[in-house]
């Protein structure tokens, strides 16, 4: 799984995925995302960008069991954006990083072969200087 020049790291053991993705979330809460859906019947969508990440949760039993959910959104009320991306029948998750190795964000594959990339979006920053010095 790729996205935009990122490389995968490496796949994260089964067991492991709610550990993984409980931590996953407190490391890199509420950091601008990108998510990007890329199937073989659908080709590659965008599903939203620049929303900040909440959490990703892995849910082990239940009606849902097998299944990652995605939440994205604002936590006040000046920004009340929410999204919720659910991903069923998860068969890989794996991190993908920059050039920098830096977490740049999560492949989670479905078992159709449906990749879901959460991806960490870097917001420009404005300039020191806005206007030339004459």
């Amino acid at each position: 799984m790729q996205g935009e020049g990122k490389s995968v790291d490496g796949e994260i053991e089964r067991n492991q995925w709610k550990a993984f993705l409980d931590e996953f979330s407190r490391r890199n809460q509420s950091r601008p995302t990108c998510i990007e859906v890329i199937g073989e019947n659908i080709g590659a969508q965008k599903e939203e960008e620049l929303l900040p990440l909440s959490a990703v949760s892995f849910e082990p039993k239940g009606a849902a069991a097998g299944s990652v959910e995605i939440i994205l959104g604002g936590k006040t009320a000046a920004d009340p954006r929410h999204l919720t991306h659910t991903v069923f029948n998860v068969r890989r998750i794996v991190t993908i990083t920059g050039v920098e190795s830096l977490e740049d964000g999560l492949g989670i594959e479905d078992a159709e072969g449906t990749k879901t990339l959460l991806l960490f979006k870097v917001l420009p920053e404005i300039p020191e200087n806005t206007s030339d010095a004459r």
